[in-house]
Parts: structure tokens; sequence; C-alpha cells
């Protein structure tokens, strides 16, 4: 089970109301923040984990299956910086039940605007190239990027830490 912590913007955009207490998270990463940005290659959703700053991202027209797509998103990131499947697994299946709930840390927003330049400056790359951009490769080169409420630690790494040390011999 984990939070979803939207901005106004995204609570607006799904027509959720957010609950103002929400459960503590049960997923190893915790908790994810999630707004909409603007791209040169078209507006995303884009959730960032609130202890890791991994993300994911997905179109605005996938709006309708936000939840199992951002699941399936998360899920497969773990994958590509290989984190073994049965562990990737395990954190998938903690990502549900969502509740929704506003923003509760202007750290997490902070980079989630830094975030949010990454995944614009990576289409601008794929569209220079006369490319069509990828998602997953967005998310790959974020979860690279370095961001200074981690200890200047690769977000890839902690999430790797946290996820080995929740599951080990659970």
């Amino acid at each position: 089970m984990i939070t979803l912590r939207c901005t106004r913007k995204l609570l607006d955009l799904l027509d959720q109301e957010p609950k103002d207490d929400p459960p503590s998270p049960t997923a190893a990463l915790g908790d994810w923040y999630a707004n909409v940005i603007p791209t040169l290659a078209g507006d995303l959703i884009m959730f960032v984990n609130e202890r890791t700053f991994l993300s994911v991202a997905m179109p605005v027209e996938a709006m309708e299956d936000l939840v199992p797509g951002f699941v399936t998103r998360v899920y497969n990131l773990l994958l590509m910086i290989d984190v073994p499947q049965d562990v990737a697994r395990r954190e998938r299946d903690e990502l549900r039940p969502v509740t929704f709930a506003k923003t509760a840390s202007r750290s997490v927003l902070g980079v989630m605007n830094d975030v949010a330049l990454g995944y614009d400056h990576v289409a601008a790359g794929f569209l220079e190239a006369g490319e069509v951009p990828r998602i997953w490769e967005a998310e790959l080169a974020m979860s690279r990027r370095i961001h200074s409420p981690t200890d200047h630690a690769f977000p890839f790494k902690v999430a790797k830490a946290l996820l080995a040390d929740h599951y080990r011999g659970a």
C-alpha cells in the first residue's frame, strides 16, 4: 500500500479528493509524488519516489489507467536497474492499493522540478536526432542522476539498498 502525493494540478485533472490522513506505506520504497509536466514531446504524468528519487512517467493520455500504468512502469524500472525479479515483483505487489493525498514535502517537490527538466532534456535530445522519445530511456537516465537530498547517491543505488534491506529474509 502506498500514497500517491499529487500536486493540486494533478488532483484536479484526476478529479480526486485527497485523503487528509493517508496510511503508512507498506512498500519498501515508501510513497510516491506525482505531477503533470510539459515536455517537448508532450505532457507527462511524472512520479517521483520520496525516499530514492527514482522516477517513472506516462503520457497524460493514459490517465484512465493511471494506477496500473504506474505500477507497471515502476516494476519495469526496477528490472532495468537490476533489482532481482522476485524482489521487484514483491515491491510491485506492495504498490496497491493506492491512496491519493496532497504533497507534503518541499524537498521532494524541488527534486521533482529538477527531474522534470531532465525528462524534457531527454525528449529534446531524441527530437533533435529525429527520433521518437522513449520514456523508458528517460526513466533509466533519471535513475542515474544525483540529487543532493540523497547525500549525492544515485537513485538506483539507494533503491536497490532499500529493497535488499527490506526484503532480506522476508
